[in-house]
């Protein structure tokens, strides 16, 4: 799960805005939701990642990795998270998408095989992908200047049609924030 970036298209830093109840943040949200189907989230930090840190290092299903080269982008961040996959499958996604349930994740795990599994709504792939150890790698072997989701769209990839927008939704600006608080 990626939360390195600067969240420039918010305007401020969105992993710690207000989510839910009880204090909890986007990330905290979008964090739960995934422990919630996986054994171990690798949660990559850049942008005030020491204050991630602090504050998830005592998650032990959480395992944090600081992207020294998040102003890269995003790329950086997910090399760096397959270089500490150690199972055979992963999913990829990012700690601004609060709405991905555990039947969401299920789904997409009772599907996996060799290619990469991208769900959709409405034709639009979304989150959480999900890839073999060895997909993920020979993704990121690909010539330099590529977006993960079009290498992965290069190799072998399937699209998997989900029922929800949930897949699609992120929360990447004020508006959408705005849009779909839950407090």
């Amino acid at each position: 799960m990626t939360a390195a970036g600067l969240s420039s298209r918010m305007g401020e830093w969105k992993m710690m805005l207000p989510w839910g109840s009880g204090g909890a943040t986007l990330l905290d949200t979008s964090l739960s939701n995934a422990l919630r189907f996986c054994h171990r989230v690798l949660l990559v930090t850049g942008f005030r990642g020491a204050e991630l840190a602090a504050r998830y290092q005592s998650v032990k299903r959480i395992q944090i990795l600081h992207n020294p080269d998040y102003e890269t982008g995003l790329l950086s961040s997910q090399h760096l998270a397959a270089q500490a996959v150690t199972s055979e499958y992963c999913f990829l996604t990012h700690g601004d998408v609060p709405f991905l349930t555990p039947a969401i994740w299920q789904t997409l795990w009772a599907q996996r095989g060799d290619a990469a599994l991208l769900p959709c709504y409405k034709q639009v792939p979304g989150h959480p992908v999900l890839l073999s150890r060895a997909c993920l790698l020979a993704a990121l072997s690909q010539p330099a200047g590529n977006t993960m989701k079009k290498r992965l769209l290069a190799g072998p990839h399937t699209f998997l049609n989900m029922q929800s927008d949930e897949v699609i939704t992120d929360i990447d600006t004020p508006e959408a924030y705005q849009q779909h608080y839950r407090g």
